[in-house]
């Protein structure tokens, strides 16, 4: 196992998703729910189906969008701090299984972050229940640290004896697990140099 290694999401975490899916939904004419921010795109978007709101979040994954993504937050001096104190990445991302797709956010991420921070980069099923088991299982009651800003996610690696840090975000304000809840990168920095 690589010293120093950080497991992190990616969208909600590092990349700024959201923000650019919306701008991406609007430019096609959907128009968001007025005050909603769920996790779910069909809550947001609620004259979609389930199964139309799910082939959005497809075509958008799928799409040169995903080439641009900006870093979310202050994810951008918060991972160079950490990759200056030797810290590299494993980012498990749920954003679908189309290699393509994949190459295009191993692009994104070097862009924003650089390549030498990233050891690995899977990608999960976006709606599979417990997707991220697999890749975090590898990692089994190392106390590594993974970054999530999806509850049910967090708290599987911490089930599996990883360090959850769990990044804000109005739709995981109702989780009272053990994760660690962080509003930013300077925050993670923070606790992971002091520790």
């Amino acid at each position: 196992m690589v010293d120093n290694l950080i497991l992190s999401d990616v969208d909600g975490v590092c990349l700024s998703w959201e923000e650019h899916f919306h701008k991406w939904m609007q430019s096609r004419g959907h128009k968001r729910a007025r005050g909603e921010d769920s996790y779910m795109q069909e809550h947001q978007y609620p004259h979609l189906s389930v199964d139309k709101a799910r082939e959005m979040v497809y075509y958008f994954n799928t799409s040169v969008w995903l080439l641009n993504l900006p870093a979310f937050r202050d994810a951008r001096s918060g991972i160079a701090k950490l990759a200056e104190h030797g810290y590299k990445f494993h980012f498990i991302t749920a954003m679908g299984t189309d290699e393509y797709a994949l190459e295009a956010r191993r692009i994104n991420l070097q862009n924003v972050f650089g390549a030498d921070v990233i050891h690995d980069l899977t990608a999960t099923s976006m709606y599979e229940p417990d997707s991220k088991l697999k890749p975090l299982s590898q990692y089994k009651d190392s106390g590594l640290y993974w970054i999530e800003d999806h509850p049910d996610n967090c708290e599987l690696g911490i089930r599996l004896g990883l360090n959850g840090i769990l990044m804000d975000h109005t739709h995981n304000r109702n989780y009272t697990g053990s994760a660690l809840r962080v509003d930013d990168w300077s925050q993670i920095c923070n606790h992971i140099l002091s520790n």
